[in-house]
C-alpha cells in the first residue's frame, strides 16, 4: 500500500535534505565558509542558513570561528565519521603497510577506496617537508585527475564509465588535467594495459606520483595505493621505482581489502 507524505513530514524531510547539503559543502575546499559563501555555494537563502547552522551548532556538528566569522566541521562530525574508519576493521593493518612504504621511498603514500559510486581517501601517510603533500583522509576525487581518480575509475564497467563521462563536467584546474571524454577513455585503456597510473602535473604544478589498483575478493575495483611527490630531476627514474614497489605490495594490502 502506498504511503503519502504529510505536509509536516515533507517539511521535516526537506529541512534534514539542506543541513546535509550544508554538511557536505563544508566537507568540500576551502572547508571554512562565511554564512553568505555557503548560501552561494548551496543556493540555500542566508535565512533559512543561519537557522540550519544554528541546529548543527546545537549538536557541535558545526563550529563558528569567531574571529573569521566562517563556519567548519564541528568534533560531533568527526565522532561521527570515525565510525566508518571503526566499522572497517582493515585499517590498523592497511596503516602499518602505508607507514612501511613511505619509510621505504621517503615519500607521501596514500589510499582510497570506492564507496558506492564516490571515490574516498581513507588513510594518508606524509613525511616532513616544508609543503603538505598529500590530502586529509574523508576527500571526494573525480575521475578524470589524479591517481585516485583516475586508476579506480579505469577499473570499472564500461557501461558505468561511458555513462559518467556523458554526464560530468571537468574543470581544467591545471594544465595537464584530462577533461574531454575520448582522452579520457584513452587515458583508461592505457591504465588498464599497463596496470598502472600516473599523475603529471594534475594536482598541482610539479606535483607527480604514481597509483596501483586495488582488487576486492570478489575481483572488481575496490580501491587505489599511490605515492605523490615533488618534481626533482630524477622524477622519471623515481616514478618507474615507486611503481615497482606498489606493485609489489599490491597482493599483501589486497588481502586486508573486503
Amino acid at each position: 500500500m502506498r504511503r503519502y507524505f504529510t505536509d509536516m513530514e515533507k517539511q521535516s524531510n526537506s529541512s534534514i535534505e539542506k543541513a546535509l547539503i550544508v554538511l557536505e559543502a563544508l566537507g568540500s575546499e576551502p572547508y571554512e565558509y562565511t554564512i553568505q559563501q555557503l548560501s552561494t555555494k548551496t543556493g540555500i537563502n542566508v535565512t533559512t542558513m543561519y537557522r540550519i547552522l544554528y541546529q548543527l551548532g546545537a549538536h557541535d556538528m558545526v563550529s563558528l570561528n569567531e574571529e573569521t566569522k566562517k563556519y567548519k566541521v564541528g568534533p560531533n562530525a568527526y565522532h561521527v565519521g570515525s565510525a566508518y574508519i571503526y566499522n572497517h576493521n582493515y585499517m590498523g593493518m592497511l596503516q602499518d603497510i602505508l607507514a612501511e612504504i613511505s619509510q621505504i621511498t621517503q615519500e607521501s603514500v596514500g589510499l582510497a577506496v570506492l564507496e558506492g559510486d564516490k571515490i574516498i581517501s581513507i588513510l594518508e601517510i606524509d613525511v616532513p617537508r616544508p609543503m603538505k603533500m598529500n590530502d586529509v583522509p574523508g576527500r571526494f576525487f573525480q575521475g578524470n585527475k589524479g591517481n585516485y581518480g583516475k586508476c579506480i575509475t579505469a577499473f570499472r564497467d564500461p557501461e558505468f564509465i561511458n555513462h559518467y563521462l556523458d554526464t560530468h563536467h571537468f574543470e581544467k584546474t591545471y594544465p595537464a588535467v584530462l577533461t574531454e571524454k575520448e582522452e579520457l577513455l584513452e587515458e583508461y585503456a592505457k591504465i588498464r594495459e599497463q596496470g598502472y597510473s600516473t599523475s603529471i602535473d594534475e594536482l598541482g604544478i610539479d606535483v607527480v606520483g604514481t597509483g596501483v589498483p586495488l582488487f576486492g575478493k570478489n575481483g572488481k575495483i575496490k580501491g587505489c595505493i599511490a605515492i605523490a611527490f615533488f618534481r626533482t630531476d630524477d622524477w622519471k627514474k623515481r616514478m618507474l621505482s615507486h611503481k615497482d614497489l606498489l606493485l609489489s605490495y599490491q597482493k599483501r594490502i589486497e588481502k586486508y581489502l573486503p
